[in-house]
């Protein structure tokens, strides 16, 4: 096949080239084939809801928190996203109290199609490239990289310190839908645990999208 792309169109290379495909036929070798990509559903708020991690995949400790109302979605330096989630749906856990508490959380955002979770996943990684901090309520944010998982069609993570208290976030982009986990404490925050949930919860997303 290269010596057929790359004769010059002269009578004498079309024989070349029969020459070549004859030997190809004769060997009864065939392209290798990717596999095809998977494709996800659009779940349903309820459908999304059950694909979240229960407190039976948390570490041992941990408590679920009660459901809290949404609140408007903070943006890294206040980015620009190109698409807002049709469905977003969260849980968080709690292991410990006061000083020593320490958080999880794992989180679905799911859009239209694939095409506008990844160009919302290209922002967000064009966000985590440049922006390292900023003053929000207050509150005085330091953002740096972190190392994430290899999950999903991509991934990111950032660490956040606010008022020296660690925050650990992580992001995967699965076909319409970014995965995202977190946790921090004011005395501990792991990234093991983090980087754990992010891949269960990738699993457990594609367990319930691709039935």
């Amino acid at each position: 096949m290269l010596a057929a792309g790359c004769g010059n169109g002269s009578p004498e290379s079309g024989s070349d080239a029969e020459t070549s495909q004859e030997g190809e036929d004769n060997s009864g070798a065939t392209a290798p084939t990717q596999p095809a990509a998977p494709t996800y559903r659009l779940l349903s708020k309820k459908g999304l809801t059950r694909a979240l991690l229960g407190i039976q995949a948390m570490p041992a400790g941990y408590s679920q928190d009660p459901p809290t109302p949404d609140s408007l979605d903070k943006t890294f330096c206040d980015y620009k996203p190109p698409f807002t989630q049709k469905v977003k749906v969260s849980r968080d856990f709690t292991k410990g109290g006061g000083m020593s508490a320490e958080l999880l959380r794992v989180g679905l955002r799911q859009y239209a199609n694939p095409q506008q979770a990844r160009a919302s996943f290209k922002a967000l990684t064009r966000a985590l490239a440049t922006c390292t901090g900023e003053t929000y309520n207050g509150t005085k944010m330091t953002y740096a990289p972190m190392s994430a998982p290899k999950v999903g069609d991509g991934s990111v993570g950032v660490k956040i310190t606010a008022d020296g208290t660690p925050l650990l976030q992580t992001f995967a982009l699965v076909g319409p839908t970014l995965v995202n986990s977190g946790g921090g404490g004011l005395m501990n925050a792991s990234a093991d645990d983090v980087n754990t949930l992010l891949r269960a919860q990738v699993k457990a997303y594609k367990r319930s999208a691709t039935k």
